[in-house]
């Protein structure tokens, strides 16, 4: 499960877009592509900083939620509409971690150190795995996250603009 912010709009984006694509400069536009995903980067060390403030500091969750949370950065440019997008996800053990849970306050975890017993049928006796818990936490890590660095990733959208558009003009 992950979550995804956008920032859309910028019509400078979609004209230098078009450009770019009429131009014919795919090295151009590569380099447009990484100098737009380099400016989300602000978001995601946004959000980064909210999830860590948001787990819980007992148990270890923080740590762990610390080191699997990732992001991915994507520009796209359409006819009507120019977006960057980024997507939030985070590996566990298994399988991927509810950050939509995690974002509406819920963490669901393991209870260590407290396990049944199974008491009829074939398996009687043998240790049944640590039931789950949930815990509530800080709801809204991830809009909270986004939020904060919106300006200063739309800035940098707009430095990034500023420049490709100077350097179709010179050529």
């Amino acid at each position: 499960m992950s979550l995804t912010a956008s920032i859309t709009g910028r019509a400078e984006l979609r004209r230098l877009a078009a450009q770019i694509k009429a131009v014919g400069d795919k090295g151009m536009a590569r380099e447009m592509s990484a100098a737009l995903r380099k400016a989300g980067k602000p978001v995601a060390e946004s959000v980064r900083r909210e999830a860590i403030a948001a787990m819980p500091a007992r148990g270890g969750y923080r740590a762990e939620i610390t080191r699997s949370l990732k992001f991915r950065v994507a520009q796209r440019t359409g006819a009507r509409t120019a977006s960057l997008t980024l997507t939030t996800y985070a590996d566990g053990t298994k399988e991927r971690r509810d950050i939509r849970a995690l974002d509406d306050g819920r963490l669901r975890h393991p209870v260590y150190g407290r396990s049944r017993r199974i008491k009829r049928g074939p398996r009687a006796g043998t240790a049944q795995p640590n039931p789950w818990s949930m815990t509530r936490i800080r709801a809204g890590f991830h809009r909270r996250g986004t939020d904060g660095a919106a300006d200063e990733a739309a800035r940098e959208i707009g430095k990034v603009l500023d420049d490709f558009a100077s350097r179709l003009l010179k050529g």
